[in-house]
């Protein structure tokens, strides 16, 4: 009985072992994929933290992430999974990091140090960084939109999904790469103002010296706007403005503006107001004096006095009356107004002043003699001459003989420069209108000064000193001239 006993024992036993080897079997086959995705994502977290702690740059590495990535074994489903998370984390490892090289590119950083400024390349440098630049957003844009993991297992998916949750720290690089941009387009504006404003400003001792304060205000405002160290300033100004006037003469009656007559210009700060000081009466004939004064931005002062000088109006007066400022090598002729002042300008002409700048004097004169072709020094001639004072005339440039083709071509194309022994050299077509449209007894006015207030230089044309034409010029209404 007690072998029977002992026996039944030992099966029970064995049997409660089988059965709960058995039901451990069961359970582990029934918590093995838990277990097992639990694993696979406590290493997806690990990658995830290892990446997050390299981009916030705590105490992440990139070779600790590239080794981890080199010794994971992978295989079946895992291996597409694995391949499409090492894929992920590389392509936001590489670009996160391109947008911080970028970012930080010292030729971008250092884009206005004066070595810069003048090179050509530069701004297509600036242009090609930002290209980059936006090529790269775009990628980090479009990484929710790249489909690595294109199985439809559940598991797969759970992990995609975690990693893509994990993307948030993208943004900061998107954020850089749009602040750089932004740089790249101030610098580039920069960049292209000084290119355009060559004469505004110099380079001395590696800085910009601006030469008008109107430039400087504007790069001012602009460069504020970005961070850089570029050294710049104003040129010191230490010169007052030039007073641009002379003696008025006007007829009693005549009410006239002195500011009108006058110009101040400050090298530096431009046109500035000049004060009118001094008494006198519009009505009353006389010799009046008026004191001029002005200053600049940087209490620079100028003054300088001129006489106002009141005739009685009279009845008949020249149709015109002309003024040739000596140091323009240019004519006005001006024109009565319905006040019967000459304040209309008819025409400004081109000429050639005295070539020493004094052999043409200064002064008011009234032309006389007038001669078709004028006799001059050296044996040549000139048309269409008109006399002004003594052996001074408005003429054309020389010829060699009293023939329209036989131009001294080489002087004409002196015009708008001193060139003459004295006299007006003038185009033909100029000097033929004063010729027949001026009569004698008018105003001439010579001076040096600026030109007025909306006037600008005039030219002429110019002769090919090539062409068989040569003889003549270009201007002169012959109707044998072979230029027309």
């Amino acid at each position: 009985m007690k072998r029977i006993k002992k026996k039944i024992t030992k099966k029970k036993i064995l049997l409660t072992i089988i059965l709960i080897t058995i039901l451990g079997l069961l359970l582990g086959f029934l918590f093995l994929p838990n277990i097992i995705e639990t694993k696979e994502i406590n290493n997806l977290k690990k990658e995830i933290t290892m990446v997050d702690n390299y981009l916030s740059k705590e105490k992440g590495n990139i070779n600790d992430i590239n080794k981890y990535i080199s010794k994971k074994i992978t295989t079946g489903k895992r291996k597409k999974i694995e391949t499409a998370i090492e894929k992920y984390l590389k392509d936001i490892l590489d670009n996160s990091n391109k947008a911080n090289n970028i970012s930080k590119d010292k030729k971008i950083r250092n884009i206005l140090t004066i070595e810069n400024i003048t090179d050509k390349n530069i701004s297509t440098y600036i242009e090609e960084q930002k290209k980059k630049l936006s090529t790269i957003k775009d990628k980090m844009n479009n990484i929710d939109s790249n489909n690595y993991l294109k199985t439809k297992d559940i598991y797969s998916t759970k992990l995609y999904q975690r990693l893509i949750s994990k993307k948030i720290k993208l943004t900061n690089y998107i954020k850089i790469i749009d602040n750089t941009i932004e740089y790249i387009d101030k610098n580039n504006e920069i960049i292209n103002y000084l290119s355009n404003n060559k004469d505004t400003y110099k380079i001395e001792n590696n800085k910009l010296i601006f030469i008008k304060r109107k430039n400087y205000n504007e790069f001012k405002e602009k460069i504020d706007k970005i961070s850089t160290k570029l050294e710049y300033e104003l040129i010191k100004d230490t010169i007052g403005p030039t007073i641009n006037a002379s003696d008025i003469t006007i007829y009693k009656g005549n009410n006239i503006s002195i500011k009108d007559k006058v110009k101040c210009i400050d090298d530096v700060d431009g046109e500035v107001e000049c004060s009118i000081k001094g008494n006198y009466d519009l009505n009353k004939i006389g010799t009046y004096n008026i004191s001029i004064s002005a200053s600049d931005s940087s209490n620079n002062n100028s003054n300088k006095d001129i006489k106002l000088i009141v005739r009685e109006k009279q009845i008949y007066k020249n149709p015109y009356y002309t003024e040739v400022i000596r140091n323009q090598n240019t004519i006005i002729v001006y024109g009565l107004d319905s006040n019967n002042e000459y304040t209309k300008i008819i025409k400004v002409m081109p000429c050639s002043v005295g070539r020493s700048g004094q052999d043409t004097p200064t002064g008011t004169f009234t032309t006389s003699d007038k001669y078709r072709w004028g006799g001059l020094y050296g044996g040549v001639w000139g048309q269409y001459s008109t006399r002004i004072v003594s052996d001074i005339l408005f003429h054309s440039v020389p010829y060699y003989s009293r023939n329209p083709s036989d131009l001294e071509w080489e002087e004409y194309n002196k015009l708008g420069s001193p060139a003459s022994l004295g006299c007006v050299r003038m185009t033909v077509r100029d000097v033929k209108w004063l010729y027949d449209n001026c009569p004698s007894g008018m105003t001439v006015k010579i001076y040096d000064g600026a030109l007025p207030n909306g006037v600008s230089k005039p030219s002429a044309p110019k002769i090919d000193g090539s062409s068989p034409n040569r003889g003549w010029d270009p201007t002169d209404p012959d109707s044998n001239n072979p230029w027309k």
